[in-house]
């Protein structure tokens, strides 16, 4: 029988010789002066650019707190204006439903535009409910007519609708933009340290409150007590 040759596919090992060494990447340690400065420091800067962008974060929603104020007090004007042009047009067709009888009409052409003047013969304005009442009515309806304007006056008073302000020193104000304000001060608010320079003597010693001196106030003091030593 013939000896079967085993095959191997595994892949040969490198040989080395001997006396040779494997090499490894090595580990090379810098230093640094800068970046090891900015990890020191790391901590008070990232601090700084938080806090301005919490400033610039309430700037922005101050501002769309302004627009959106805005808006609602133009959409209640436009509500109002519609209102008050409504009950107008409606006391005019009170009076055209008054005309009963149109004698002439008279129509002038003009360059720009047309005139058109209508005499009116008949006028019934009880048919509108504007005349024709009796002493009693007319007294009560004034009396009613003057406690509406009084009522209307109260409330008036009472609610007033806030206009826009049209001058700077008017500014829109509201609850949530006043605590924005509040936030918003209290975030570039700066606490003053203390800078008062304590020489080894008078550490521990409560201050005078006399401020800051000269140099040559300093060296007066000085020979004052060392003359009231001698």
């Amino acid at each position: 029988m013939k000896n079967k040759k085993k095959t191997n596919n595994t892949p040969h090992k490198a040989k080395f010789k001997p006396g040779s060494k494997k090499r490894e990447n090595k580990c090379i340690v810098t230093f640094d002066d800068n970046s090891r400065q900015e990890y020191l420091t790391g901590f008070h800067k990232r601090k700084v650019e938080r806090r301005k962008a919490a400033v610039v974060e309430i700037q922005k929603k101050i501002k769309e707190e302004h627009i959106r104020v805005r808006e609602e007090r133009h959409k209640e004007y436009i509500r109002l204006l519609k209102e008050r042009t409504d009950a107008l047009e409606s006391e005019d067709d009170d009076l055209e439903e008054g005309v009963t009888d149109t004698t002439e009409s008279v129509q002038y052409d003009h360059p720009n535009h047309t005139v058109t003047v209508t005499t009116i013969s008949n006028l019934d304005l009880t048919d509108a409910k504007l005349l024709g009442l009796d002493d009693t009515e007319v007294s009560g309806g004034e009396e009613g007519e003057e406690k509406a304007v009084s009522k209307n006056a109260g409330e008036e008073y009472g609610e007033k609708i806030a206009a826009m302000p049209k001058q700077a020193h008017q500014p829109i104000l509201n609850k949530k933009i006043r605590s924005l304000s509040t936030s918003l001060n209290a975030a570039t608010k700066q606490r003053k340290g203390k800078h008062k320079r304590e020489g080894k003597g008078a550490r521990g010693r409560p201050g005078d409150g006399r401020g800051s001196e000269s140099k040559k106030q300093r060296r007066q003091q000085t020979g004052k007590k060392q003359h009231y030593k001698d």
